[in-house]
C-alpha cells in the first residue's frame, strides 16, 4: 500500500475512534472505555463525579438551603435566568451576549456589602492580570468589586500571573472607579499563588493543589458575616469542587459565583473543538453533559449561593 493508502486508512481509523467517543460521550457512556482513549486516576475519578451529578435530584439540594447573615437582603428574584438552551455560551455581542445580559444581575446591584465584616473577592483561574479573563477586566465588568477588602488569585502557569508595576497599576485602579488611598493599598491586600484550585488539598502536585473548602474556612477563616464573591475557571473540576462545598456545608460562605464550565455537549464539540482527540490527554470533562452543568447552577442556586455562568 502507498502512503497515500496509509494515511487514508489512518485518517478513516482515527474518525471512525472520533465518532465512537463523541456518540458515547452524547449518550452518557464512558469515554475511557472506547477504544484510543488513555484515562488516568484523574479522569477515572472525573467520570464517578459525572455520575454523581446525574443522580442528585431537587430533594436532596433542597436540604443544602442555609440561612445567609451578610448580605442580609439577597434576593434570588433578581438573578437572570439560566439559559441552557444556549448551553451557557450564548451570542458574543448583542444584547443576548453574555456581557449585556449576565453583568445587570450581579449581586452587588441590589445588596449591600458595606455591612459586612470583611469583603473578599477569588479569583480561582486568574489567567494575566490585564487579560480579558483577568481581575482588571472583571473589576471593570463588576464595579462594586473595587470597593473589596481583599483580593486573591490562583494561576497554576509560571510567570502567568503578575501585577503592573505600581505607577501603572494604581493608575488603571482609579480609572475603575477605585479610590486613590486604596489603589496605593492593592498590592498589600491582594495575595497571588501558583497553585492548583481541587476539592481537596494534595501537596504532591506539582503546583500544589489547595482544596478549596480547606482554604475557605482554613486559610482565610471566612464566617457568614463576610462577602465573598468568587470567579472560578477551573477546566472541569469545577464539578467536583462545587460537590465538595455542597457536601461540606462550605457553599455557606460564598455568597457569588461566577463559573465557567466545561462539559461535552456536541454544539461545543463543533464551535471549540472540544473531545475531539481520543488520546492520552484526554479531556475528562468531556463525560459530562448539559444536564450536569444545569445541574450545578441549580445546585448552587437552591443552596443559597447566587450563581452565575461565566463566558
Amino acid at each position: 500500500m502507498d502512503s497515500s493508502g496509509s494515511m487514508c486508512h489512518g485518517t478513516r481509523a482515527l474518525l471512525t475512534i472520533v465518532v465512537a467517543a463523541l456518540l458515547a460521550t452524547v449518550r452518557g457512556q464512558n469515554p475511557c472505555a472506547q477504544a484510543g482513549v488513555e484515562c488516568g486516576a484523574a479522569e477515572h475519578h472525573q467520570l464517578a463525579v459525572a455520575h454523581r451529578w446525574r443522580g442528585t435530584g431537587p430533594a436532596v439540594r433542597r436540604a443544602w438551603r442555609r440561612p445567609r447573615k451578610c448580605p442580609s437582603e439577597t434576593n434570588f428574584a433578581n438573578i437572570e435566568e439560566l439559559w441552557p438552551e444556549e448551553h451557557f455560551r450564548g451570542p458574543y455581542s448583542g444584547p443576548q451576549s453574555y456581557f449585556v445580559r449576565v453583568p445587570p444581575h450581579f449581586l452587588g446591584h441590589h445588596a449591600n456589602f458595606s455591612s459586612c465584616r470583611r469583603r473578599v473577592y477569588i479569583d480561582v483561574g486568574a489567567r494575566m492580570f490585564d487579560s480579558k479573563e483577568g481581575m482588571l477586566s472583571t473589576l471593570k465588568l463588576y464595579p462594586h468589586l473595587v470597593d473589596f477588602d481583599e483580593f486573591y488569585a490562583f494561576e497554576a502557569v509560571a510567570g502567568f500571573y503578575k501585577l503592573p508595576a505600581q505607577a501603572k497599576l494604581e493608575r488603571r485602579l482609579r480609572a475603575l472607579g477605585m479610590s486613590a488611598s486604596r489603589a496605593a493599598s492593592f498590592t498589600r491586600r491582594h495575595f497571588f499563588f501558583q497553585a492548583f484550585i481541587g476539592a481537596r488539598s494534595d501537596p504532591s502536585t506539582s503546583p500544589p493543589t489547595i482544596g478549596f473548602s480547606d482554604f475557605l474556612r482554613t486559610t482565610l477563616a471566612l464566617q457568614p458575616a463576610d462577602a465573598v464573591v468568587v470567579k472560578m475557571d477551573v477546566e472541569g473540576y469545577e464539578y467536583d469542587i462545587v460537590s465538595s462545598l455542597l457536601t461540606d456545608g462550605t457553599h455557606e460562605l460564598i455568597d457569588e459565583m461566577m463559573i465557567e464550565v466545561h462539559y461535552g455537549h456536541p454544539r461545543m464539540m463543533r464551535q471549540f473543538n472540544w473531545c475531539r482527540e481520543p488520546k492520552p490527554g484526554w479531556q475528562f470533562w468531556c463525560s459530562y453533559t448539559l444536564q450536569n452543568a444545569t445541574s450545578m447552577y441549580e445546585s448552587l442556586r437552591r443552596a443559597g449561593v447566587y450563581a452565575h455562568h461565566w463566558p
